[in-house]
């Protein structure tokens, strides 16, 4: 069924994703988010190099670093928290089955849902950050500028595919304790498990591991995609899990590393398709 307008009404995609922004909105979720990015932003930035005794605004690649290192942990968890509740609160305000009798299809169901929540998302992060982003090129001038924004569109990236995978999450699990319990471990084997294991891995092997495997390993965690995407951009290779001595491949260009973080916003997006399609369009 295409996502098109019906008897001169909006199409179930515009109309979810509209409700699900608008929720947002009325509930000060935009306006908080905003206002949380915009302070950190400042705070990390002013008071970054305070462990050294020095409290000031620093370069770009040098702010972009330690705000990297804040994204990295805070993003992810935001996503996971809007995103994972997507079927579970329908379930208990009793308005899944209102949608489910409705003629509306389940690419329209995820799609609008996913489209709604991806814009309560984005669009404080984008404000959150812009709006220190003006007091940092102030301060750091001008020709920093392409660094930071290249920051703040793979930060909203990033949030971007940890939604979708919260997404899979919601689809899959019946009971909000499951869903709450597996966002917990999804969350904790990203941001910290799995490099954990890959710094295992080296130690193991005692460095026989080569650099494109590791840097393939790498790939497979889009937290990690990440953090490559904002060192390849200052330049700043030595600061991707403190490992100086690992050789970036010719390979990994932002191209790439784009391609692999579409590929991780699709997947489990398609996946939740498949598997709300499934499930509960009998």
């Amino acid at each position: 069924m295409a996502f098109t307008e019906r008897h001169g009404q909006p199409s179930p995609l515009k109309a979810l994703a509209y409700k699900e922004f608008s929720d947002r909105l009325k509930s000060r979720w935009v306006a908080a988010i905003t206002l949380g990015f915009a302070v950190l932003t400042i705070v990390v930035s002013y008071f970054g190099s305070a462990a050294s005794g020095v409290v000031s605004f620093r370069t770009m690649a040098a702010t972009v670093a330690s705000l990297t290192s804040l994204v990295v942990y805070f993003i992810p968890m935001l996503a996971l928290t809007l995103g994972g509740g997507v079927i579970a609160d329908e379930r208990d305000r009793h308005t899944l089955d209102l949608y489910l009798s409705a003629p509306i299809t389940a690419a329209e169901f995820i799609a609008g849902k996913y489209i709604g929540l991806a814009l309560s998302l984005a669009v404080p992060s984008l404000l959150g950050f812009s709006i220190p982003g003006v007091i940092l090129l102030l301060k750091t001038g001008v020709g920093s500028m392409g660094s930071y924004m290249v920051f703040v569109v793979n930060s909203v990236a990033l949030g971007l595919v940890f939604l979708s995978i919260s997404f899979l999450t919601s689809v899959m699990f019946y009971e909000r304790s499951k869903v709450v319990g597996f966002t917990v471990l999804v969350w904790l084997v990203f941001t910290i498990v799995y490099d954990l294991g890959l710094v295992g891995v080296l130690i193991a092997t005692k460095g026989a591991l080569t650099p494109g495997a590791f840097i393939v390993m790498l790939l497979l965690n889009p937290v990690d995609v990440y953090r490559i995407l904002n060192f390849t951009t200052i330049g700043e290779y030595s600061v991707l899990m403190g490992l100086a001595s690992v050789d970036i491949p010719g390979f990994i260009r932002p191209s790439v590393l784009w391609a692999v973080t579409i590929a991780w916003i699709a997947a489990p997006l398609l996946a939740s398709y498949y598997f709300f399609k499934k499930r509960y369009m009998k």
